[in-house]
């Protein structure tokens, strides 16, 4: 009797062993071959889960973006927090990624030049999910009087966009978690906080 294959584990396995792979080798660097020897698979068994190497790529960054969104939701969801702590927990949750050897070596190859694309795929689905989520904790901010701005959607943007261009201008990846820190102390102030931590 045939044995029975979890088409989506399967292929979340393939995923998997595909970003150990850019990890080490970088992408560029990586053939499928490289790939489906991490996999301990066939050849021909990738390419039932996966047409090209560039759709494993974009396998391996959707999965890195959705960890990310889940782990920030629940920073963000925390009952009965303010908007001040929930703003810090995001902050926090983005550290936390950047100072994970997992997360640094494969922020390393995404950062690289010739890997561009994956890093505005992996913006894509990251950035529009956080702007709904910073927005709420700027309005809960304003209702609670500690944040003093008139559009709360224009501050999301505002301060998102601080936390991009931190990571887009090249900064090392050591050096992230105190870049995060301070574009997330400057932009407390911005919105208006005049307390602790800001």
């Amino acid at each position: 009797m045939p044995r029975i294959v979890d088409r989506t584990a399967r292929r979340a396995e393939i995923a998997s062993a595909a970003a150990r792979v850019f990890s080490e080798r970088g992408v560029a660097n990586t053939a499928v071959s490289d790939i489906v020897k991490a996999a301990g698979i066939a050849q021909g068994t990738f390419y039932l889960y996966f047409e090209t190497k560039d759709e494993v790529i974009l396998a391996v960054v959707d999965e890195m973006a959705s960890q990310m969104i889940t782990a920030i939701e629940a920073a963000v969801e925390t009952a009965g927090a303010t908007a001040v702590e929930k703003f810090l927990g995001l902050r926090d949750v983005f550290t936390s990624f950047d100072t994970d050897p997992t997360a640094l070596e494969l922020a390393g190859f995404m950062h690289l030049p010739e890997n561009r694309p994956l890093h505005d795929r992996m913006a894509e689905h990251f950035v529009p999910a956080l702007i709904p989520l910073m927005e709420s904790i700027v309005r809960q901010g304003v209702a609670e009087g500690v944040f003093n701005v008139r559009d709360p959607r224009a501050a999301a943007w505002f301060v998102l966009g601080g936390l991009q261009s931190a990571e887009l201008s090249g900064t090392p990846a050591a050096e992230m978690p105190n870049a995060i820190k301070a574009v997330t102390g400057f932009a407390l102030r911005a919105l208006g906080y005049t307390g602790v931590g800001s």
